[in-house]
């Protein structure tokens, strides 16, 4: 029986003409992680592939006729091409300072979604459809000395700069194996890889995150509201910059002037990708099979890390770091299950109930009934007696709740059929629960304010 050989003299791997286009989309994403972690920048030096689709992906950033002409496309900013805004957020309604917006912001979309995620507590009572009310206080921001309305967002901390030593490690492995296996065509191509992409890395994720809020006046009234997301609201408690910041603020990538200038160095880095493509795709079929079989495998490495990178929640990623930022901690959110979405009107409506007499609300601007409508906007009779009777206990210092009670209607229901007072009965019930419910809040804020300040005292002695 005849041998079977394998001539491998004239045999090449082909790995050029994928050299570019193979794990692209993940190359792109990963790179999309560069500013959401301390010393991501850092850890690029390794020969990654995908670098076609990177290169003309980001040499959009580059804003000059020469760039433009080079990568054609319309030149956005880079926090909305990196996906750090541009997400829009739900509407907001202000119980006191009378602002509406129909629609807010990218950080207001990640606190939305955050609570949305949040574990509820769940209030007893009838149930219909289920609404959840998060009761954020919000923390005072200390905003930067020299500019008044921005923060710096220190980056968050994780493994992945540890997992980064496997393609480091290994890009730079194959590399010396290259030169001793007398392979400087493959030797040559790991290490233009090793370096194009850590410098693309270094200076794309050069920049650091700023939170940017709107001005407001001192004499501005509290900025408690409401953030309505379908069958989720957020009520807002806190002053008015502390509010804006949720509302108006955006974040934004802050570069250095020889970076920011035109965006030059990120078309040059997106050129230098580019030039690497080519590069490699003519002269790897140049290689010996050794050398081919390791570009291969730096190759393979990094793009399993690639695909760690981009397999991370890059919204999640931001939430964290608003949260972070602002010090939204559990101890200032707390998100609550209501049966019917009734409950959650009034609820909601007791939450932004300003500390001051009844009489002082139309001096403040706060109106109740307002509130009540932007949840239930029908006026029917059966609702407007109801929207009464919600508003008659809000005013009242009793904590009796008869003003629940069908029959503290009056002469208001005396025309009501059986079907219209059962369902009157079923909506003061659901006042009821979101009564209680808030009386059992107030306890629980009286006790945790004494627990503050008797550590404070205790601190003080």
């Amino acid at each position: 029986m005849p041998t079977v050989t394998l001539n491998t003299n004239h045999f090449n791997l082909d790995v050029g003409g994928f050299a570019g286009f193979f794990g692209g989309e993940e190359a792109v994403s990963a790179m999309e992680t560069v500013h959401l972690y301390r010393a991501r920048r850092w850890t690029g030096w390794f020969n990654s592939p995908g670098s076609y689709s990177v290169g003309k992906h980001y040499g959009k950033l580059a804003n000059s006729r020469f760039w433009d002409g080079m990568f054609p496309g319309p030149n956005a900013e880079p926090t909305v091409y990196i996906g750090l805004d541009g997400k829009s957020g739900p509407m907001y309604f202000a119980s006191q300072s009378g602002t509406f917006l129909k629609q807010t912001g990218h950080l207001a979309y990640l606190l939305m979604q955050r609570c949305k995620d949040q574990r509820a507590v769940i209030v007893e009572g009838r149930r219909t459809r289920a609404n959840k009310v998060t009761i954020l206080e919000m923390p005072d921001i200390k905003f930067d000395a020299a500019a008044k309305t921005s923060l710096n967002i220190r980056a968050r901390d994780g493994f992945h700069k540890h997992v980064a030593l496997f393609p480091i490690a290994t890009s730079v492995a194959t590399c010396i194996l290259c030169a001793w296996g007398d392979d400087w065509y493959c030797f040559s191509l790991i290490l233009l890889g090793i370096l194009v992409n850590g410098i693309s890395c270094f200076v794309i994720g050069s920049a650091s995150i700023v939170l940017q809020s709107a001005a407001s006046s001192k004499n501005a009234p509290p900025g408690d509201g409401m953030l309505m997301d379908g069958n989720h609201v957020i009520v807002v408690l806190g002053k008015e910059k502390n509010v804006l910041a949720i509302t108006q603020g955006k974040f934004q990538l802050e570069y250095e002037p020889w970076i920011h200038n035109e965006y030059a160095a990120i078309g040059l880095c997106s050129l230098l990708l580019v030039i690497q493509f080519l590069t490699q795709l003519l002269l790897i079929p140049q290689g010996k099979l050794f050398g081919q079989v390791m570009f291969l495998t730096s190759f393979a490495v990094s793009w399993a890390y690639n695909l760690f990178l981009s397999s991370m929640d890059k919204e999640y990623l931001q939430e964290e770091l608003l949260a972070q930022a602002l010090n939204l901690s559990e101890d200032h959110m707390k998100t609550y299950k209501l049966g019917t979405r009734t409950t959650a009107a009034v609820f909601a409506c007791l939450a932004l109930q300003p500390n001051c007499e009844p009489e002082e609300w139309e001096k403040r601007g706060f109106k109740p009934h307002e509130i009540l409508r932007q949840f239930i906007p029908n006026d029917t009779h059966v609702w407007a007696v109801w929207r009464d009777q919600v508003l008659e206990q809000m005013r009242s210092s009793k904590s009796s709740l008869e003003l629940f009670d069908l029959q503290a209607c009056g002469n208001r229901i005396a025309a009501f059929n059986d079907a219209d007072k059962n369902l009157l009965s079923d909506l003061l019930s659901d006042a009821r629960t979101a009564y209680q419910q808030y009386l059992i809040l107030q306890v629980r804020r009286r006790s945790l304010i004494r627990s503050i300040s008797s550590s404070v005292k205790a601190e003080a002695w």
